[in-house]
Parts: structure tokens; sequence; C-alpha cells
């Protein structure tokens, strides 16, 4: 299991909400600006399905960050655990939140493609953390998840399962745990959801996925009926098939599952009510309820039961 990350956090005021700006990368995955030993610019992510902060080996290089002693870590990821250095960082600071004295992972591996510093949820304080996607930030405060009444909102539970947020959904009716990723760009069902779900092989998906990853990597795409999201759903949704060292790691594999990422949880409101135990969607509503969720070569659509 993953080690907690410990740092203490400091608003630009004790009464202040904590707020995060973002952008997308052109892979559409969540980039923020970071500012480290509060003179190194980077750039991180923060990411609901780490536990633990991560620097990548250039960026801790150009922060000054000593080298590691013996100390290492095993960092919980889609992998699967995987042991780590430990750097230290004075501090990271990201829109008016600083954290320090933290400790890092530190990512040596050159072969990882794209942004390798990591700021996880765990070092974020707060009942509520609150993913805007309209005005690109991430909102930290205590209470209750902000509210607005001219949108849909849907609460489904969420469980913690070693340090890591899953929620309940269902796709063709098949009740199943979704890890709740914004460091994912695409989502994807384990085995056991799609034979539960009886979802069907799309061997046109299949081939041009198949064209992009290589034949050698044990992936397809199915298509389902229709996924629910709490009082929201996805009509015929294409989604990829795969089986994740995690899920066998935290003995998921004969457990319906799946990784819920940016491709549908962008076109929310997002909060994590980590108080309550609740994962709260919220979509604006318009006559049809409609908006498009982008998958790889097709597109589906996502209403209001």
């Amino acid at each position: 299991m993953a080690a907690m990350c410990l740092a203490s956090s400091l608003a630009a005021h004790a009464s202040e909400r904590q707020s995060i700006p973002f952008n997308f990368d052109m892979h559409g995955n969540i980039v923020v600006p970071l500012t480290l030993n509060d003179n190194t610019a980077a750039i991180g992510v923060i990411d609901t399905a780490a536990t633990y902060a991560m620097i990548g080996l250039a960026t801790a290089k150009r922060a000054g960050v000593a080298p590691p002693d013996a100390s290492m870590v095993n960092v919980l990821g889609l992998e699967g655990p995987q042991a780590y250095p430990i750097v230290y960082l004075d501090s990271i600071a990201a829109g008016n939140c600083r954290f320090t004295d933290v400790a890092a992972a530190l990512n040596q591996r050159i072969e990882v493609v794209g942004v390798k510093n990591v700021v996880p949820l765990t070092v974020l304080e707060g009942d509520v953390v609150d993913f805007d996607f309209v005005e690109r930030r991430v909102l930290i405060y205590d209470g209750r998840p902000d509210s607005n009444f001219t949108k849909t909102i849907s609460h489904l539970p969420m469980h913690q399962i070693s340090g890591l947020w899953f929620a309940e959904v269902k796709l063709n009716g098949r009740k199943g745990l979704a890890l709740i990723d914004t460091g994912s760009s695409v989502s994807y069902i384990n085995s056991r959801f799609a034979a539960d779900a009886d979802m069907k092989p799309n061997v046109e998906e299949t081939q041009l996925l198949q064209g992009i990853t290589g034949n050698g990597i044990d992936v397809r795409v199915a298509t389902g009926r229709k996924i629910q999201l709490g009082k929201h759903s996805v009509s015929r949704p294409d989604l990829i098939v795969a089986d994740p060292p995690l899920f066998e790691h935290l003995s998921m594999v004969d457990t319906p599952a799946m990784v819920l990422g940016l491709d549908y949880l962008s076109n929310f409101r997002v909060q994590l009510d980590r108080r309550r135990n609740f994962l709260v969607l919220s979509l604006r509503a318009q006559k049809k309820d409609m908006v498009s969720v982008r998958q790889r070569a097709a597109a589906t659509h996502l209403r209001d039961d």
C-alpha cells in the first residue's frame, strides 16, 4: 500500500478558499502551473487517483532538490505498486495554495511520456475538492459542496479503497465501482464488468485501437446500451476493456470495476465530498439535457434521465 504524503497547506488567507487554476494539454490531460521551492516553474497534474506526490527527475534537478538517499516508497498506480526513491521539497505552490515540507517520489523513468509532476488528492486539505471545468479551476473548501439549482445534480456514493476513491455506477443496469481518475484522459472497464454487463464487441473500434497501441497489448473496445452516473446517463458508450494490475492488487479482479476518466468527468462540475462520501456531478440544465462525450474516433451522448 502506498504511504500517505505528509504536507501542510496554507491558503492566501485563513478564511479564503483554496483555488488552483488549470488548463488542458493537447492530449486532454489537466495541467497545473506549479512553483517548486519558491523559484522554479513547472507543470503538474492534480490526480484524484494518486496517493503520493511525485516529481520528475529533470524538474527535481532544476529545482535544486537534493539527490535521494536509500529510502524508497511504494506508490500505488494503475500498474500496481511500484518502488520509487524519496526526495524532499521545501515547498510546492499552486494557485493560492502552498504545500510545505513535501515528501515526493522521484520519477526517473525517462520512457514514461507525459507530465511527471503529480499533486495527489491526499495533500488537498478540505471536505470538498471541486473541479470546475467551466472556470478551469479546482476549489478546496470545508462544508457542503456548492450547489446550483439551474443544474441537474447526481450524488454517487463513494468508497475509499487503499486511499483511492471509487464511485458507484451502473453499466447496462449492472452495478460496478468506478475509480475517479482526473489523471486519465480516457475511461475504461475491466473484463468482469464487460462480461457482467453483456457488452458487445466493437470490432471496428478495436482494430483502430490496436493500430495505435500495437497487437501486443491486450485491449479491446466494447459497446454498451447505457452507462448511468446517478441521474445522468450515456447512451451507447464505446468503452475500452482492459485489466490494469491495480485491480489485481486491490483484489478486484472479480469485481465489476472501471476507471472514470476526463472524457466523462470533464462534462460535469465534479465535486468529491470526502466528509459525506459522495461524488457530486452536476450538469447545466438544457432543453434536451444533452452534451457530447468525446471518445477516440466516435462520440456518445450524455443526458439526464
